[in-house]
């Protein structure tokens, strides 16, 4: 029997955190973090390098294994039912793993047949600014390039949630631009979308609401505008 799928009306519950642990021998990265995300929303998670971000990102798509707590993914456990994950999540992750002998193309039409939901090599070519480089071996992309063709496989077919890692890292201006414009559409379908950055003016730009992690925990969440009011103003002057 297949596992019930979540409703994914927008404002419902998407992803469910509560007492997150993960902890690796005697180093414990994620300390007791509880997250509510709505369906459709854009959430974005910030914080340092070692702050816990990828750890928690690993657990939601089904990649890592928690020490502690509970985890509802689209209504389902991603430990226990990654497949059925898998089929309605779309992925990027900091490093994709692609195999470098194949071109941009090759690697999208080999996505094209392990991926259930439908889409088109040639649209996701033109989406991200890669049509130029559609025959070249994937192997010789910049960063900024391999990360395009990162985002173009998490977002093919416009799955139902998409976890984004750090998706604009080594990326010029426009090429930013082109992704930040994606994920908005993302949304603007109805998707949810949680991405990690370093960039405060990112999460501005895009996330309904932000996290922040500090040392394996949130330090602080909600709208950006609830987040700045919470600091207290501070003037300086030279006389």
């Amino acid at each position: 029997m297949q596992p019930s799928r979540a409703s994914t009306d927008v404002g419902s519950s998407a992803i469910r955190v509560r007492g997150l642990r993960v902890r690796y021998g005697d180093f414990e990265a994620v300390r007791g973090v509880d997250l509510d995300i709505k369906a459709g929303e854009l959430f974005a998670l910030l914080g340092t390098n070692g702050a816990g971000k990828t750890t928690t990102l690993e657990v939601l798509e089904g990649f890592g294994t928690r020490s502690a707590g509970e985890v509802s993914v689209l209504g389902l456990d991603p430990a226990t039912h990654r497949a059925e994950l898998r089929r309605r999540m779309g992925v990027q992750l900091q490093d994709g793993g692609f195999i470098n002998e194949l071109t941009v193309r090759e690697t999208l039409q080999l996505w094209q047949q392990l991926v259930d939901r439908p889409d088109h090599p040639d649209r996701l070519l033109d989406r991200f600014d890669l049509r130029d480089r559609a025959n070249v071996p994937v192997g010789k992309l910049s960063g900024g390039e391999k990360r395009r063709v990162d985002l173009a496989l998490a977002v093919w077919g416009s799955p139902e949630l998409v976890i984004l890692d750090e998706p604009t890292t080594g990326l010029d201006p426009e090429s930013r631009k082109r992704t930040w414009d994606a994920i908005q559409e993302l949304q603007e379908a109805g998707r949810t979308v949680v991405l990690t950055t370093h960039y405060l003016e990112e999460a501005e730009a895009l996330a309904d609401r932000v996290a922040i992690m500090h040392a394996g925990r949130i330090a602080v969440m909600g709208t950006i505008a609830e987040i700045v009011a919470t600091q207290p103003a501070r003037y300086s002057a030279i006389i």
